[in-house]
């Protein structure tokens, strides 16, 4: 028995010492460095490569060793907001450039008016709004430049004097259709309207609110007095409808005419009506008329207008505010809604609207 033992444990040995060297074999193939001449002139060894006919083809090492190993690196793209960032510079940060001239209503230049100016800034870096002054010189002109960006604001100030040009506001950004966006031009400057006070009037408050009926008949609004007459006054109204409801699911044909009693109408604006301080002295309608189809995709239920009117053979000079619906239900009431002023002695002056 001790001899078995003993033979086993010498195989069991052998065999262990055969693994070992094996093992280490192995190792030093793998961790073995290929040897690398000294000489940079020296051509690397040849690659022998196998063809589909069996003839071997010599390959340089040197082309294995162009193609790199790792993907060659992509910049990374532009996030959105940079690219928006980048936008902003590139078409909203327009170079302001306005050469302008204060006249009054007479074509008479506005010298030393003071001329306040605001930039809006959003050029991707900064948001803002640049402030400036300048005064206007004896011919009433004065010229804006040195900013960039988006639009250029206006106002211009003289005591004696209010502004009656409407729109001041000037676009310059190419973020706007081109048609929109203002062009300068030294050799014809933009005129911004002064109004030069000749004296306040007496104005009639001419505000005033109704809830009618509905009937097939003119509605007479006598605004001095401030109340609905059988004849005469200040405005005719007349309404039409069709039978039954009218609602935004069941539209219906529906129209209404006004008609200034013994004078006309012109349909305005609400910034030219706050900026006007004297009615026009011709241009006048006989009546105004909305006509609300049932099939018009923009069908409502009222409207909202702005006039100029005179009446009473032109002792009454107006700005009118109306609002207006229709009665839904037949047996529901017309709503009237009036806002303005008038002067009532044959006067077109509404100077006592003007900031005093």
């Amino acid at each position: 028995m001790k001899i078995r033992r003993s033979i086993y444990g010498f195989m069991a040995i052998i065999a262990l010492l055969i693994a070992l060297v094996l093992w280490l074999g192995k190792k030093e193939a793998v961790e073995t460095p290929m040897a690398v001449s000294s000489e940079t002139h020296v051509a690397p060894p040849a690659v022998a490569t196998i063809t589909p006919s069996g003839a071997p083809i010599q390959t340089n090492l040197s082309i294995a060793k162009a193609s790199p190993s790792q993907p060659i690196p992509v910049p990374p793209a532009e996030s959105k907001e940079m690219q928006m960032r980048e936008g902003l510079a590139v078409f909203n940060d327009e170079d302001i450039k306005f050469y302008g001239k204060a006249l009054d209503q007479y074509g008479s230049p506005v010298a030393n008016a003071t001329v306040a100016g605001s930039v809006r800034v959003n050029n991707g870096t900064r948001v803002g709004v640049d402030r400036f002054t300048l005064t206007t010189d004896e011919n009433g002109s004065f010229t804006v430049k040195g900013y960039t960006g988006v639009n250029l604001g206006i106002w211009i100030t003289k005591s004696g004097y209010v502004m009656a040009t409407t729109d001041t506001s000037f676009t310059y950004s190419h973020l706007w259709p081109e048609s929109q966006r203002y062009r300068p031009d030294q050799n014809n400057p933009t005129v911004i309207k002064m109004w030069r006070l000749q004296g306040a009037e007496p104005l009639v408050d001419i505000s005033k609110e109704y809830r009618l009926p509905y009937a097939e008949l003119p509605i007479y609004f006598d605004f001095i007095a401030g109340k609905v007459v059988p004849s005469g006054g200040d405005l005719e109204a007349v309404i039409t409808r069709t039978v039954g409801s009218l609602s935004k699911r069941s539209p219906g044909d529906w129209s209404i005419e006004l008609k200034p009693v013994d004078g006309g109408i012109i349909e305005s604006d609400y910034q030219a009506a706050q900026l006007t301080f004297e009615a026009p002295a011709d241009g006048y309608g006989m009546n105004y008329l909305v006509h609300m189809n049932h099939d018009d995709p923009a069908w409502h239920d009222g409207i909202d207008r702005e006039f100029f009117f005179k009446s009473r053979n032109g002792q009454v000079y107006g700005k009118l505010y109306l609002v207006f619906g229709i009665n839904r239900e037949p047996d529901d009431l017309l709503y009237f809604q009036f806002k303005g002023v008038a002067n009532a002695n044959s006067s077109r002056n509404w100077e006592a609207t003007a900031p005093q």
